[in-house]
């Protein structure tokens, strides 16, 4: 096959012009020549070496590199892929090496062999499942295992970010890869309190799930002197365990408390006695953190600044009005708002929204 031996530099600009003139050969990959050069496959229809378009790089014969098939689909046998192509799965999700995918009534007959086809396409995909909607208390995937790698069906798998492994199972417990930016927001805000306040911070995470939002924050040298951290899901507490574990190995100085429960959260201000002793209360209920907030706000340390930050699905024209609820909530609970925030995360519905509030406060 016919290779135009260009620079390395220039293989973009060479691609893209071969392109344009339907000279580059499909489905064969851009081979990698001695001296810091790369060979183009060329088609049939390519002019010759002499031509001045070429600007004096040459024409090699080289065996191409065939590139293998560019979307899962390709792996399905023709007779599926044209009994589903109107229906074929546009997206999916992946939560460390599981790939969740939803899929249509019309085509779930064929759930194995797409899932075959995917494990065939990606291979850092262990088990691929279909994904039946939500359910239970906890509001968790009925996840659906069509097919594995190795026969190894388990859905417990671990997820990095911010270069911290966390453990999760998506059929038993709720995790958002998407909330990562928040998470990222809520390590530079308890690093502004902890600065305004001298001293590592005393922090609550009451719906911690498996305990992403304490990745960063336990992690960080100096900013967390006590956490009290829990998750009513049974399932979720347990991975959450695991994980804080895992997060606090490598700590300098040892945390002076750490409670972790498996209980309600408005029971947290009793149940552990830690009403008046936290700096930096998280609240992601998102169904219910506004209804819970005022059982919360007793766990706020006094006499100095506080920050709460949370999370909640609200009607889509309602932002300012929850910003004044929630003010109300904190001054009838005792506490002299310094300032708050309410903002639109992501859209949920064409009705509502996810929202994050985030509340300034000192109660006395």
């Amino acid at each position: 096959m016919r290779h135009l031996r260009v620079p390395s530099a220039q293989t973009q600009h060479w691609l893209e012009l071969c392109r344009s003139h339907g000279w580059l050969q499909t489905g064969v990959g851009v081979l990698s020549l001695e001296g810091g050069l790369k060979g183009i496959p060329l088609s049939h229809s390519a002019p010759p070496e002499t031509d001045k378009r070429w600007a004096d790089n040459a024409i090699i014969s080289a065996e191409g590199i065939t590139r293998g098939p560019e979307h899962w689909s390709e792996h399905l046998s023709p007779e599926i892929l044209q009994e589903i192509k109107d229906e074929i799965p546009n997206s999916y999700e992946i939560q460390g090496d599981i790939l969740i995918v939803k899929l249509e009534q019309e085509v779930s007959r064929y759930g194995t062999e797409i899932a075959n086809a995917m494990l065939n396409q990606l291979p850092s995909v262990r088990l691929v499942c279909a994904d039946n909607g939500v359910i239970g208390e906890f509001r968790v995937r009925d996840l659906q295992p069509l097919s594995s790698r190795n026969d190894n069906f388990s859905t417990i798998t671990q997820i990095r970010e911010n270069g911290v492994l966390i453990s999760t199972d998506p059929a038993k417990v709720y995790f958002s890869a998407r909330l990562s930016k928040e998470r990222e927001d809520n390590l530079a805000v308890a690093k502004e309190l902890r600065n305004k306040l001298s001293r590592p911070l005393r922090i609550c995470d009451p719906y911690a799930g498996v305990g992403p939002s304490l990745a960063s924050l336990l992690r960080e040298k100096e900013l967390v002197s006590e956490c009290f951290a829990g998750d009513l899901n049974p399932d979720a507490f347990e991975l959450l365990e695991t994980n804080i574990s895992r997060f606090i190995s490598k700590l300098d100085t040892p945390l002076s408390t750490l409670e972790v429960k498996n209980i309600d959260a408005r029971e947290w201000a009793k149940e552990v006695q830690a009403e008046s002793k936290i700096d930096y209360l998280l609240v992601n209920l998102p169904h219910h953190s506004l209804e819970h907030l005022p059982s919360l706000l007793p766990l706020l340390s006094k006499n100095h600044p506080t920050v709460i930050r949370g999370w909640a699905i609200i009607d889509r024209d309602s932002l300012t009005n929850q910003k004044d609820a929630i003010e109300s909530m904190i001054e009838l609970a005792g506490g002299v708002v310094e300032s708050i925030n309410c903002s639109e995360v992501k859209g949920f519905s064409s009705s509502k929204i996810f929202m994050r509030f985030e509340s300034w406060q000192i109660f006395h």
